[in-house]
């Protein structure tokens, strides 16, 4: 290691009244970085000069050099001082332009004696605050649970004093919680607790503020969402313990999750997950007393739980909460009741005067404002009941559902309302998606009603991959299956065939007529079946498969036997989507034929339909080809055939052709044969003559024409036609008269 030398040189004016002498001492410290793997030592050298010359311009010089630091450093600093007085100083300063400065001090009447410090010593190494490591995640818990958080270990860390650091919770304004808060934090486990009511749903956030042995800080932000538990609007009973403290608690919530343990305790249960705290109210008059209120998650919720709730009672006895509790926590009583719609009415007593009472219309206390559904899943909405109050009738009042025109809501609209059950519920499509305005009435047994205006929102369902889609042809006609009673109490029992507790898992993608059948064809996703990752669930896929259908495809009969005689199922289909077509995924489908099969063919009909045709078409074919055969035979016969058996015979040994009578040439006959004249015949007359007559008259003669004489061949004319023979025949000649 190096060891750095200073010299600090320092000249101080004073003031102009000389005064007495005054001594400026002037320090510079430096602070280094701490260094973890090599420590550095510092070497000081401060020079101290006393010049009581005036007006003099102060001047500090810094030199600055490295030497070698000794092998045994001291850490007491060593101070020599000699001062000598003079009446007269003068100060010649010289500064050089380089990073080194020297001062050199001249006196003219004494000498001044310069004292200089030595010190040696190291820099002590620096606190650095602490560190987050590991973020905390939002926490999301239900009102009326008992809520642990334990901050991990690795949350906070720091170089000096590591993962021993001090924690504490700290409200948003950075103060500390309140003993009446309902979160509390112990700083000795290290542990987030607390039990939130119905009052405290909000969202909540805290600071966890960690503190090392230096005081240096870090906040980490602690969100926490306290939501209202699922069933706070369907339960049916609640316990009621009457709690004497018997000793002041740190905090409220010390003492409400110590009675949630008793009772668990009592019931046997290893943890506080079936306790739902619904109120705790402290006694004004005498704070040690405060009344304990909860309802047990294992008691049924779409039945009255009389009996179970006595059963649950009779095991929560004063001396068995009272053994769990002691000494802290004293019970008084323990009662149960039934609420909500399992509220027993009571029977007023029958009065000897009837008194003419005015009648009051109901009121609307608790509003339901919004209302919000998904496309393709059931939505079931229960009014709740402190939703109206009627001072006569209380809580039974008769309701229906109107649109904001006052009018009844059209059988096949997708929402309606059941008056009975006092619940909204359907299954809406993707044309209803938006936002609608409906009137829920309330009306008390004399006509007298109250409105209260809500507000229905249809969200798109989230865009999901799916890979399979689900495709059930129903026995039932397409107008029968479209309202909503119907559809909810079909996807109520698909639900049941899987198995599961509520219908989140269903959606509605498609329904189908198929109208030459009057049947009806649902196609729909279960939502667990989404692809993650671009991976296709094949053992999830065949797992929901084996549910409906057996290896060889047919339906099972507990599917059918679930959906019952109104959902007649006649086929059962699986269509893999997307990246699962190139899998083992096949498309299932039951021996069952999907379209409904023709109505069978009678036996006449079938003969007249197919057999007769074919005999008719046989028997022309076989008729043709005998005439056929007939007809070719007779043509080899023919005129070929010889008349007798001679004939045939002279035929056959001489070998000398036939030659009929038609075909024999007849000769003509050789000689020259006067002609036959008539008896009447008389010989032609001669042909005209034409004479030309000179000037002289006198006649020329003229050579007459004589016609050529016939070629008579045989006594007949020649075939041949003579060249100089006309092709038309001659006129007579012309006989004068």
């Amino acid at each position: 290691p190096t060891t750095t030398q200073r010299s600090v040189s320092t000249f101080t004016t004073p003031k102009q009244d000389n005064a007495e002498d005054d001594k400026d001492v002037e320090y510079e410290n430096y602070d280094d970085e701490y260094d973890d793997e090599e420590e550095e030592g510092v070497v000081e050298m401060t020079t101290i000069s006393t010049l009581p010359d005036p007006r003099l311009l102060s001047t500090t010089t810094t030199t600055e050099q490295a030497v070698p630091s000794s092998t045994e450093p001291s850490t007491t600093p060593t101070t020599v001082t000699s001062t000598t007085t003079t009446t007269t100083t003068t100060t010649t300063t010289t500064e050089a332009p380089t990073t080194t400065s020297t001062t050199t001090t001249t006196t003219t009447e004494a000498p001044t004696t310069t004292s200089t410090m030595l010190t040696t010593e190291l820099d002590e190494p620096t606190n650095l605050p602490p560190t987050i490591r590991n973020r905390i995640p939002k926490q999301a818990i239900p009102a009326g649970k008992v809520y642990r958080y334990q901050v991990p270990l690795e949350t906070f860390y720091d170089n000096e004093d590591g993962n021993n650091l001090r924690l504490e919770l700290l409200d948003a304004r950075d103060q500390p919680l309140k003993p009446s808060s309902w979160i509390q934090f112990n700083e000795d486990t290290k542990e987030i607790y607390g039990l939130p009511l119905e009052k405290d749903v909000s969202r909540w956030p805290y600071k966890l503020r960690a503190t090392d042995s230096g005081n240096l800080t870090v906040t980490e932000k602690v969100d926490i969402m306290v939501q209202q538990h699922k069933s706070h609007r369907s339960l049916n009973h609640e316990i009621s313990l009457a709690l004497r403290l018997n000793r002041k608690f740190a905090s409220n919530v010390d003492w409400h999750m110590e009675t949630a343990r008793g009772i668990a305790v009592v019931l046997g249960d290893v943890t506080l997950s079936n306790i739902i705290v619904r109120d705790i109210r402290n006694s004004i008059q005498d704070p040690s007393l405060a009344t304990f209120v909860y309802t047990n998650e294992t008691l049924p919720k779409d039945r009255c739980p009389e009996e179970k709730l006595d059963e649950l009672v009779a095991l929560l006895t004063e001396q068995a909460l009272n053994d769990a509790l002691n000494p802290d926590i004293t019970v008084k009583s323990v009662q149960g009741q039934q609420i909500a719609q399992c509220t027993k009415p009571t029977i007023p007593k029958a009065k000897p005067t009837q008194s003419i009472s005015r009648n009051f219309a109901p009121q609307t206390r608790n509003q339901v404002d919004q209302v919000n559904a998904t496309v393709g899943h059931l939505l079931v909405f229960k009014v709740p009941a402190d939703t109206f109050y009627d001072p006569e009738d209380g809580g039974e009042l008769k309701m229906k559902l109107l649109t904001t025109e006052r009018q009844s809501l059209d059988p096949y609209h997708w929402l309606q309302f059941d008056s009975k059950n006092q619940e909204f519920y359907g299954v809406p499509r993707t044309n209803d998606i938006g936002r609608k305005e409906y009137l829920l009435m309330a009306e008390d047994r004399e006509g007298l009603t109250a409105t209260d205006a809500l507000v229905v929102v249809v969200n798109a369902h989230h865009k999901r991959d799916y890979s399979v889609l689900f495709e059930l042809t129903l026995d039932i006609t397409h107008e029968q299956f479209i309202t909503a009673q119907v559809q909810r109490r079909f996807i109520e029992r698909l639900a049941q065939v899987f198995g599961d507790a509520s219908t989140h898992y269903i959606k509605i993608h498609n329904i189908r007529p198929i109208h030459h059948t009057g049947q009806v064809q649902v196609s729909f996703f279960n939502t667990t079946l989404n692809r993650q990752h671009q991976r296709c669930p094949q053992e999830e896929i065949e797992a929901l498969r084996n549910i409906l259908l057996h290896q060889d495809s047919t339906i099972r009969a507990k599917v059918r036997e679930i959906l019952g005689q109104e959902f007649s199922l006649q086929n059962v289909s699986l269509v893999p989507l997307d990246n699962c077509h190139g899998f083992d995924t096949p498309h299932h489908a039951t021996s069952e034929p999907e379209k409904a099969a023709p109505k069978p063919i009678s036996k006449d009909d079938y003969l007249l339909t197919f057999v007769l045709p074919s005999v008719i078409i046989m028997v022309m074919l076989l008729i043709a080809a005998i005439i056929a055969c007939i007809l070719y035979k007779r043509r080899l016969t023919g005129k070929m055939e010889l008349g007798t058996d001679e004939e045939r015979k002279s035929f056959r040994s001489k070998g000398i052709p036939v030659i009929f009578q038609d075909e024999l040439d007849e000769k003509p006959e050789i000689g020259n044969k006067s002609p036959v004249i008539l008896k009447d015949e008389k010989p032609p007359l001669l042909p005209p003559s034409y004479s030309s007559t000179n000037n002289d008259g006198e006649n020329e003669d003229v050579d007459e024409y004589v016609p050529p004489q016939p070629v008579i061949v045989g006594g007949r004319e020649s075939r041949g036609k003579s060249p100089v023979t006309p092709s038309y025949r001659r006129p007579p000649p012309y006989v004068s008269p």
